[in-house]
C-alpha cells in the first residue's frame, strides 16, 4: 500500500478530534439512540455489533460499513516476498526464425552452397544456438537440432522478466499485478470520471474487496480507488483443498484470472500470473497429477490442419507435463502471461517456472478450474494439447 498504516492511524485521530471526517450517506444508519448522548467515541474499527460502551461514529461509521460491503480497510500486510532473481538465468540463447520458409542446414558449409537438409515453415518458430559461425558467404547459427540456420533468416530474441512472489502464509485478502494501463476512480461506476491516479502493467496490489454492477466487476485497490477486473490478474485465495487432493500439495490454476498459486501444507507458498489455452485450445479442467519432469523439451505441433499454424519451438525450459501433452513451463517466445495464449499448456515466465520445477516433485497435484465457468467442461471436446 503506498499509505503506511501509522499515517492512517494518526490521520484518522485528527479526524475524530477536528470531526471532519467525512461520513456518506450510507452511514448514517449508525445508531442514534438518545442514550448515547455523551458516550465516549468507538476507537476507529469495525463494529458489525453495536457496542454498549462507546459510540461507533466517524471513522469506525465508515469502516464498519465498508467491512459490511466485504472491503477490508487498512489492508492487511501482505506476507510475500520477491523470489530471487537469478531463477531467470538459463543455459540458452534463442532467436526467432524471421522468413516465411527457413531452410536448415547440416553445416555452415552446406549453407554457402545452398543445399538445406530441411525447409522450416510455420507461424511461430524459435531455435535455441549454442554457437555461431561466420564464413565467406554470411553467418550461421548452429541450433540445438545441430543444424545451421542463416542469421538472415534469424532474429535473436531477449527473454522478457516477470516474477510473481513467494508466500510465507496463506494472505487474508487478494491481490494482484496489473495487465494493462488504466486510472482508477472514487466510486465502482462508469459515471465516474476518472482519476488522476493510473495503474501500470506489472505494478502489484492488495486487493481490499470487490463489486459487481451490472456485467463489471469492480476491484478496489485502495480507498476510493476502483479499477475494473479486466485490467488486473487477480491471486484469489483459498482455504480449503480441492475435492480428491489428501496430502495438502496442489498447484491452483484460475483459467478466469489467468493465475497460479501454489499450496503446501494447506498454505499458499507462491503466487504468479501465467498463460493458459486460447480458444479453442483450451486447457483442460479438472483434477491433474504431474507425470513428467523435463529441465528443457522442444516442442512443435500444428493445429490448422494446412502448417500455416505450426510451431516449433527448442528448449522449452521447465517442463512439467500433467494431462497428456498438456505441461506447466516456462515461456521465452512471449510475455503475455495473465491472458490466454498457449495452445493448451499453461505458460509461465522463465524465472516463476524454475521456481514451480524446483518445487514440484512427479504426483503432485494440478487443480484447473474456471469460476466463469465458460471453459468447456467435456472431456470429448479435448484432443492431446501443446504449447
Amino acid at each position: 500500500m503506498r499509505r503506511s498504516f501509522h499515517i492512517i492511524g494518526l490521520a484518522l485521530t485528527l479526524l475524530i478530534l477536528s470531526g471532519a471526517f467525512p461520513v456518506n450517506a450510507r452511514a448514517e444508519k449508525v445508531s442514534t439512540r438518545a442514550e448515547f448522548a455523551g458516550d465516549v467515541i468507538c476507537l476507529p474499527g469495525v463494529y458489525l455489533t453495536e457496542p454498549d460502551s462507546c459510540l461507533p461514529v466517524g471513522p469506525s461509521s465508515v469502516l464498519t460499513e465498508l467491512a459490511r460491503e466485504g472491503i477490508v480497510y487498512p489492508a492487511p500486510s501482505l506476507p510475500v516476498s520477491k523470489p530471487p532473481v537469478s531463477l531467470n538465468e538459463i543455459p540458452y540463447q534463442y532467436a526467432k526464425i524471421i522468413s516465411p520458409s527457413a531452410p536448415l542446414y547440416g553445416s555452415p558449409a552446406q549453407g554457402d552452397a545452398r543445399v538445406p537438409a530441411f525447409m522450416l515453415k510455420g507461424a511461430t518458430r524459435y531455435i535455441s544456438y549454442s554457437n555461431i559461425s561466420q564464413t565467406e558467404n554470411g553467418k550461421y547459427f548452429e541450433s540445438s537440432s545441430g543444424l545451421w540456420v542463416d542469421g538472415g533468416d534469424v532474429a535473436r530474441a531477449a527473454v522478457q522478466v516477470f516474477q510473481g512472489v513467494v508466500v510465507h502464509d496463506t494472505p487474508k485478502t487478494q491481490f494482484g499485478w496489473i495487465l494493462t494501463n488504466g486510472h482508477s476512480r472514487a466510486e465502482p461506476d462508469f459515471n465516474t470520471p476518472e482519476g488522476k491516479h493510473e495503474v501500470l502493467p506489472g505494478e502489484f496490489y492488495p486487493i481490499l474487496g470487490t463489486k459487481q454492477v451490472g456485467d463489471t466487476l469492480w476491484v478496489m485497490i485502495d480507498l476510493n480507488e476502483w479499477i475494473e477486473d479486466r485490467i488486473i490478474g487477480r491471486i484469489i485465495p483459498v482455504t480449503v483443498p480441492p475435492q480428491g487432493v489428501n496430502n495438502g500439495r496442489w498447484v491452483d490454476i484460475n483459467l478466469e484470472e489467468q493465475s497460479l498459486a501454489v499450496y503446501d501444507n494447506n498454505k499458499m507458498v507462491f503466487a504468479t500470473l501465467v498463460s493458459t489455452g486460447t480458444k479453442p485450445f483450451y486447457t483442460k479442467p479438472g483434477l491433474f497429477t504431474i507425470y513428467q519432469k523435463k529441465d528443457k523439451e522442444t516442442m512443435s505441433g500444428d493445429f490448422s490442419g494446412d502448417k500455416s499454424g505450426y510451431y516449433y519451438l527448442e528448449d522449452v525450459p521447465w517442463t512439467m507435463y500433467f494431462d497428456k501433452l498438456r505441461a506447466l513451463h516456462g515461456a521465452y517466445w512471449h510475455a503475455r502471461f495473465g491472458y490466454d495464449a498457449s495452445h493448451g499448456c499453461v505458460n509461465l515466465s522463465i524465472g516463476d517456472s524454475r521456481w514451480l520445477y524446483d518445487w514440484a516433485k512427479v504426483g503432485d497435484y494440478v487443480y484447473v478450474y474456471d469460476p466463469s465457468g465458460q471453459t468447456p467442461t467435456d472431456p470429448s471436446f479435448y484432443t492431446d494439447g501443446g504449447a
